[in-house]
């Protein structure tokens, strides 16, 4: 009766589609200066600070400012780069046999090229979250994106195959900001949205998989340089937003710089009057420190935060890998019996299978952000892995059945995608965020070495049988399950 009842309380109130709040007064305009002036611990009217200021914490403020057509903003803007990533991978994963033929490679040379991209973002997600501690959320985009752009369309006119991998590992380093999408969406959203808006930013994910399947099917005309450049269109348009979004009021407070966290939110909502406001600032940490999160009370959660990434974004690719063979072929129980009847089935037409496989995504995507309003991020994240496994246990009793099996499959790879983006999500609360950033880039490195592995697994696993496989993704999806239950309860609150 209370999750219907919060239910109910979120779809009559949100003010996206009420703009009644806005509209009631409109006391200050949007380019005013928040008249506030410091009082130090020095000064004589200590004892009158009470009277003088309103103490408050961001997330009190943010709550009363509720939904604005601002978050909305946010939320299309900051889409984009996940729909960068989403292309990156899928789209090298697509244009690999041209590539082979184009240059005449061996296999192996392009099993090494698919690497690129996230050796690049293994390598970087540590230093991304430092730039992005140290220097501001949005800066870090900035740069991040400008990466992506030059690289990008320079592994679109690479004139040799080592050329090409060094343009992909840097468009790889460029893309690892994509978990800054998270914790950006966490720190500018009220208290109890911010965990709902921050798992539908996946949704943009499966948007850019649909689209590489799109352009997917005409790659014979357009060829394999365009499809690599196309990559940099999302991101310039990112890269243009970003210019006009505000850092978060949680980073300035913590780099010190109060006055500019009351602007930004002053500007959310005019009508609102902080100029008595003081913010609180709980923590006291040393920004950007990685050595934090090893320190006592974070080395416990930073590991069990690398294991979930781990796990969960190794069953996540070897996934991927999975649905798209059984997709192909219609012997179910090994690979070397699938390969036969791959033949007869055209590109064209798995690729539109592959597009018709993500939209039960976009569907589940929506089911577990309500979920997130509703009940808390670990409840939520528990119950995805734990249906995951459920899922892969089924998996085992239809493997006779190809069409059962593929549909076993879609979902599974369809709740291992959600559990990827909770990775992030869950993260960003766990984190002060002196050390968000850094903290989340750590587990997302260790994700990122899950992506490698997932198609290793595949290969040597699931080359012998399915069985194995399944069995596999199981005992890792337990791991997963384990350290996530180890890890501490997080309302929407950041700390």
């Amino acid at each position: 009766m209370e999750s219907w009842t919060k239910l109910k309380q979120f779809i009559q109130s949100t003010p996206l589609f009420n703009r009644a709040r806005s509209d009631e007064t409109k006391a200050k305009p949007t380019q005013e200066h928040v008249k506030y002036k410091h009082i130090s611990d020095d000064d004589d009217a200590t004892d009158l600070r009470a009277d003088l200021f309103k103490s408050r914490s961001i997330d009190d403020i943010l709550d009363d400012i509720g939904l604005r057509l601002f978050h909305l903003k946010v939320i299309l803007i900051l889409g984009l780069l996940n729909i960068t990533d989403s292309l990156e991978v899928s789209m090298l994963s697509i244009i690999l046999p041209s590539i082979k033929s184009h240059w005449n490679i061996s296999s192996f040379l392009a099993g090494v090229l698919t690497i690129s991209i996230s050796a690049g973002m293994i390598v970087s997600s540590w230093f991304w979250g430092w730039v992005c501690d140290k220097y501001g959320r949005k800066r870090g985009f900035i740069g991040s994106a400008t990466f992506i752009v030059v690289f990008g369309f320079a592994s679109a006119f690479s004139p040799n195959y080592y050329w090409l991998w060094i343009s992909l590992f840097l468009v790889g380093f460029g893309i690892a900001t994509i978990f800054e999408v998270y914790v950006m969406t966490m720190e500018l959203f009220p208290p109890k949205y911010r965990t709902m808006f921050s798992v539908l930013n996946a949704v943009f994910w499966t948007l850019g998989f649909l689209l590489s399947a799109v352009v997917s099917t005409e790659l014979s005309v357009i060829g394999y340089r365009w499809a690599l450049a196309i990559v940099c269109f999302p991101t310039a348009l990112f890269l243009i937003g970003i210019v006009f979004l505000p850092d978060t009021p949680h980073y300035h407070l913590a780099a010190g710089d109060e006055q500019k966290a009351l602007n930004i939110l002053q500007n959310c909502a005019p009508e609102m009057d902080l100029s008595n406001t003081k913010l609180n600032r709980e923590h006291e940490s040393k920004r950007a420190d990685i050595t934090q999160l090893f320190r006592s009370g974070y080395w416990k959660i930073t590991i069990c935060a690398c294991i979930m990434a781990f796990t969960c974004t190794m069953a996540y690719y070897d996934l991927i890998y999975t649905a798209s063979d059984v997709a192909s072929g219609s012997a179910p129980t090994t690979i070397n019996e699938l390969k036969n009847d791959t033949l007869d089935s055209s590109s064209r037409d798995l690729y539109r299978i592959m597009a018709w496989m993500n939209l039960p995504e976009l569907v589940l995507i929506i089911l577990v952000a309500v979920g997130c309003y509703i009940f808390t991020a670990k409840s939520v994240f528990l119950t995805t892995v734990l249906l995951l496994i459920i899922l892969q246990i089924i998996a085992l009793s239809v493997l006779n059945q190809r069409t059962a099996l593929l549909i076993v499959t879609m979902l599974s790879r369809s709740l291992a995608n959600i559990s990827t983006t909770f990775v992030a999500v869950y993260a960003a609360l766990l984190y002060p965020t002196e050390n968000r950033s850094i903290g989340v880039g750590a587990c997302v490195s260790m994700a990122r070495s899950g992506m490698l592995l997932g198609p290793f697994i595949f290969v040597t696993l699931f080359a012998e049988a399915y069985f194995y496989g399944i069995v596999f993704n199981i005992g890792i999806l337990l791991l997963g399950f384990v350290a996530i239950l180890l890890l501490p309860s997080r309302s929407g609150a950041l700390v």
